[in-house]
């Protein structure tokens, strides 16, 4: 039965963290894992996440007061009948 081990990997070597139990000879995956190294992160400007009009706030506007109706349905029906 398959189990997973974590390692690390190093200068060619995969270190075992823990030994597993039940194999003494197996083929083996290794995948690699996002390095240790800390990525380059970017500050995020929180004062502009707050004033900045979402996609959703953009839409409000022209929506307000429309009568949708049942559009999932109308699109259906229009599909329905472009396959026809």
């Amino acid at each position: 039965m398959p189990q997973t081990v974590e390692a690390i990997y190093h200068d060619g070597v995969v270190e075992l963290k823990q030994k597993p139990t039940g194999i003494q000879k197996s083929k083996a995956l290794v995948i690699f894992l996002d390095p240790d190294e800390p990525r380059e992160r970017h500050a995020v400007d929180w004062d502009r996440v707050r004033t900045r009009k979402s996609s959703v706030d953009k839409w409000i506007g022209i929506l307000q007061g429309k009568d949708l109706g049942d559009w999932r349905a109308d699109l259906r029906a229009h599909l329905e009948e472009k396959h026809q």
